[in-house]
């Protein structure tokens, strides 16, 4: 229950800045991905069907709500111009301050109180839960 009760509350707290922008919530944690990521290395969709554990055709319809908006594009890969690197637009890289400045401000309040050695417990034990939860 208690780890319900955070997602939701994040959710509520990132969906503020994300209707601010006109982007969902799961459009705005994917972009602010590709933001992060696309700095140093390129990203695919299969990437995002990694991260955020989605099958393709969500990653598809996420990705493309993303282009209608003119927030990313799909651009050939050099090496293999099958693949289709996903890169942000301007008008993306304008709304990352926005975006990062929520990040920033959750994980603060998130963190308050908390030692570095806690954080780092309970990182760890979340991860072993999510590899329990996949084995």
């Amino acid at each position: 229950m208690i780890i319900n009760k955070i997602s939701h509350r994040l959710r509520r707290r990132s969906q503020a800045v994300q209707e601010s922008i006109g982007i969902s919530e799961a459009q705005g944690r994917i972009l602010n991905y590709i933001l992060a990521a696309g700095f140093s290395r390129d990203v695919y969709q299969k990437d995002i069907e990694e991260e955020f554990d989605l099958r393709p055709p969500t990653a598809s319809s996420i990705l493309r709500s993303l282009e209608k908006q003119e927030m990313i594009l799909r651009v050939p890969d050099e090496r293999d111009g099958r693949l289709k690197k996903l890169v942000f637009t301007e008008k993306a890289g304008r709304i990352r301050k926005a975006l990062e400045e929520e990040i920033v401000e959750t994980e603060r309040r998130l963190l308050t109180g908390i030692s570095e050695e806690e954080k780092e417990t309970f990182l760890r034990l979340a991860e072993k839960m999510l590899h329990n939860l996949d084995g």
